[in-house]
């Protein structure tokens, strides 16, 4: 702990020395005071084009959203004038990687650098006693943040979705009281990358409630198929409709609170009746099923659902999707035997599910799987070592030194060692096919791992952090192999090399440590191969990524998730793409969380001149609608669209476009989140406020080091 505040001291001095070696040419210090707009001694816009900014020493508050939505800017320096930073003023700076505060500061307004993905490190001077609400809301690539003990006011949502941030601070403060509170509200972050609108809580009322409405339109009888009657509800601005089995219809309501109806908690009907419909949201409305063609209940299918009991799931399902019981009122589970799959966060915070059924089927059980269910916190009080359901270990409770897994486990489940310090050896029987992702990771203590005869699969990070492990012998029956799966131990091989693999965690943007890529030398950014001109934007890009973009010939995955929604045949003039998003690691990137792609690519031929329409598949392989707009491209029609997946891709027009509309240009300065600086430098010619706040900046970073000895940093998982 003592290392990392003297590392993130050692920063902020090279940052410093950074800054104060900036050139700042006699043609920047006379540049034009209109870049800044002054209402006195308040500034109220600023209307330059620098991606470096000093602002004047006459500026004793940054105004109401001076710099919002300013992409340009990488770098601010604030004088020790400036006494107040008032609402949005930095909000939605995505570009934004460096602000240095003046000694002057004290006060950081609500949303002040809200939504500034590209924000690392921060320290806050001394004389801010306050910082407002959701100051720092989402800046989710945000990492270490340095908080006097002057700050006495520091509302509870300053942070909010900051998911990897460390607060530094000393022992006893305001800012330690916060930083306890802030950790544990960490760990209910499971679902902030995952579910729109995200609450951690479960104590709010209205939308998140299971409501019933009227139907509107009144569903209609279909000869062949029987009458199809609906039950619709709204969870998490969400709509759900849940069919009866007579039909394959799927009939849109429109959400209206009313007194709540009865909902059949066995899902053996749900299933057979094709499952719920769900709202897109932002363009139009598609329907999604709970149940995906028989297979796969889907991701967040019933997420905070609060009418749900006892369940059986019908035979032929396989895969359990991520959250998809997360939060609900679910009592009681059984699973078929045709499961294989428990995805990530599937039963996550479900507080009144206290029994479950694993199948023998089972072979994988994602992270936070069960975490927070009344069956893992029973668990937790019964005294026994170990949960264990159709041969996979779910939980550990024990504290021993020596772990021997009892015979019988097929499947360690991810995470479930993790962190026992205390262990210092561990035996597997033979039993065992499956060690989960991050199964022993962080288990410091570990020296010794017997894997037995039989285990066929090591999951990424499996013995990630174990520092005393320095040797580990694989069987000759492992044949996969996870990214990192070893930690530094030394392997040595029995049979052959197994094959490599990586789980869909290291396909996340924000788990760049788990795709452990090489050190990256150039411009961060997005480089497009495949399409030209062709552009393309990643909020928050801090290092260089590809995204390979492929015209796809086969189109029967988009054919066959447009026939479960749509009643007419798919476009004839629809052309689908394959996007591949990666880093230099080569793992194809496919979730981005809050960080947005923005892309940009010529219209097909037979397309130019038409209204268009965009499509896309969700991980559960669901049609979902994106919002497209025709531009103009280095002279030629393009489309720009905005996602927060990687997947296929379908664009299709509707007819011809309106003769008289003028498409806007988009320059290509897109490809990268971050322009070349601009010639002009830093501007407004403080070229002493440069020194004196780079000095101050350094002083802070000594005072960061040597408080190390007598502070104390407080971090949690």
């Amino acid at each position: 702990m003592r290392k990392r505040r003297t590392l993130f001291g050692v920063l902020l001095i090279i940052a410093a020395l950074i800054m104060m070696t900036l050139p700042v040419s006699e043609a920047d210090a006379a540049a034009s005071a209109s870049d800044f707009v002054m209402e006195g001694s308040t500034l109220v816009k600023y209307r330059g084009t620098d991606t470096n900014v000093s602002v004047p020493d006459t500026v004793e508050i940054i105004g109401e959203s001076a710099f919002e939505d300013n992409t340009r800017i990488e770098l601010v320096v604030l004088p020790n004038t400036v006494k107040k930073i008032e609402a949005y003023a930095f909000w939605g700076c995505d570009n934004m990687d460096t602000v240095v505060l003046g000694r002057g500061l004290t006060e950081v307004g609500d949303y002040a650098f809200a939504g500034c993905k590209g924000l690392k490190q921060m320290s806050i001077p001394a004389n801010v006693t306050s910082i407002g609400i959701q100051s720092f809301g989402d800046c989710v690539n945000m990492t270490d943040i340095s908080i006097p003990a002057e700050t006495l006011n520091i509302h509870e949502t300053a942070f909010d979705g900051c998911c990897r941030l460390t607060i530094h601070c000393d022992e006893g403060t305001a800012a330690d009281i916060y930083a306890r509170s802030f950790y544990e509200k960490q760990k209910e972050m499971a679902e902030y990358e995952d579910i729109p609108d995200y609450r951690p809580d479960d104590t709010d009322e209205g939308d998140n409630e299971m409501v019933t409405p009227e139907p509107t339109p009144t569903p209609e009888t279909n000869e062949e198929q029987g009458n199809v009657l609906g039950s619709t509800g709204v969870v998490g601005n969400r709509a759900f409709v849940f069919l009866e089995s007579g039909g394959m219809d799927v009939i849109e309501t429109t959400p209206a609170p009313v007194d709540k109806a009865e909902i059949s908690s066995s899902l053996t009907e749900l299933a057979d009746a094709v499952g719920s419909m769900v709202s897109i949201g932002r363009t139009e409305s598609l329907p999604k099923y709970t149940v995906v063609d028989g297979r796969i209940v889907a991701d967040q299918a019933y997420y905070r659902n609060t009418e749900l009991g006892e369940i059986t799931l019908p035979e032929g399902i396989e895969e359990i999707g991520q959250f998809a019981f997360a939060r609900s009122s679910i009592t009681d589970i059984t699973l078929p035997e045709s499961v294989t799959i428990i995805g990530y966060g599937a039963f996550y915070h479900c507080v009144n599910l206290t029994s479950v059924e694993l199948p023998d089927s089972v072979m994988s059980v994602e992270p936070r799987a069960f975490d927070y269910t009344a069956w893992v916190e029973d668990f937790r009080n019964s005294g026994e070592d170990f949960l264990i359901s159709g041969g996979v270990l779910v939980a550990y409770n024990g504290d021993d030194t020596t772990v021997v897994v009892p015979g019988g486990v097929r499947v360690i489940a991810a995470e479930v060692f993790a962190g026992h310090e205390e262990i210092e050896s561990v035996r597997l029987p033979d039993s065992v096919r499956v060690v989960g992702e991050a199964a022993f990771e962080g288990c410091t203590g570990l020296k010794r791992v017997n894997l037995g005869e039989g285990v066929e699969q090591i999951k990424d990070r499996a013995f990630a952090d174990c520092k005393v492990l320095e040797v580990l012998k694989l069987p000759a029956s492992v044949m996969v192999m996870g990214l990192q799966a070893f930690g530094k131990a030394d392997v040595i091989f029995e049979g052959e090399v197994p094959e490599q693999s990586f789980e869909e965690s290291a396909t996340r943007l924000s788990n760049e440590e788990f795709r452990n890529p090489r050190q990256d030398t150039v411009q961060p950014g997005v480089t497009v191969t495949g399409e030209s001109p062709s552009t393309a934007r990643l909020e928050g890009a801090s290092r260089s990524y590809i995204l390979a973009v492929k015209k796809q010939e086969d189109r029967s995955e988009l054919e066959t998730a447009w026939k479960r929604v749509q009643e007419n045949e798919m476009s004839e003039n629809m052309t689908v793409y394959d996007l591949q998003l990666t880093d230099n690691s080569g793992i194809p990137i496919r979730k981005l969380g809050h960080s947005g792609l923005t892309v940009v690519l010529p219209v097909p031929e037979n397309l130019i001149g038409q209204e268009l329409k965009m499509v896309t598949l969700d991980r559960n392989g669901q049609l979902e609608a994106l919002a497209v707009e025709r531009v103009m491209l280095d002279g030629r029609e393009a489309f720009r669209f905005r996602t927060t997946h990687l997947s296929l891709f379908g664009v299709y027009g509707t007819g011809h476009a309106s003769e008289k509309e003028t498409l806007r240009e988009i320059s290509m300065d897109l490809t990268s989140m971050r322009g070349a600086p601009s010639e002009s430098g830093v501007r407004g010619g403080i070229v002493m406020a440069k020194y004196v706040v780079g000095a101050s900046m350094a002083l802070t970073g000594a005072v960061t080091i040597l408080s190390g000895r007598t502070g104390r940093k407080r971090r949690q998982r």
